[in-house]
């Protein structure tokens, strides 16, 4: 199966809250991610709401990251867009959880852009992860 990218929906749980607000931190956290998965990175877009939360968006070569962060309960929203066969998402997933101090994470792949017949495309979920509770 041939796909064209590889999209990770990413839900990660029990993360720190103050990690969570901070616009600052949030960014460097995400171009570091994407740096992590072999990416090269070209804008980033991040916007922090009032009282809490913050939502941004990095633009790679290969396609984009996201996230939306709910400091108020712990919760960031994350998707890992790439493409190409030298970037690898999981890494930026990994990073990301790490560095958001995820307590549980919950994942499903999607791999996207396979052609189904001559100039249509669909995409295939390839893995849906039951939560995984991450250790320090």
């Amino acid at each position: 199966m041939q796909a064209l990218g590889t999209h990770i929906v990413c839900e990660l749980s029990g993360c720190d809250p103050e990690v969570l607000t901070d616009i600052d931190v949030v960014r460097e956290m995400m171009v570091n991610a994407a740096k992590a998965a072999n990416a090269t990175v070209m804008q980033t877009a991040f916007h922090r709401f009032q009282p809490h939360g913050v939502s941004g968006v990095v633009v790679i070569a290969e396609s984009h990251l996201s996230i939306h962060t709910w400091p108020e309960t712990g919760y960031a929203a994350m998707d890992f867009y790439t493409c190409g066969d030298h970037t690898d998402p999981w890494a930026a997933c990994a990073y990301a959880a790490k560095r958001l101090g995820a307590k549980k994470m919950l994942t499903t792949e999607v791999k996207r852009g396979i052609e189904s017949s001559a100039g249509f495309f669909t995409h295939v979920v390839t893995t849906e992860n039951e939560g995984r509770s991450l250790t320090a």
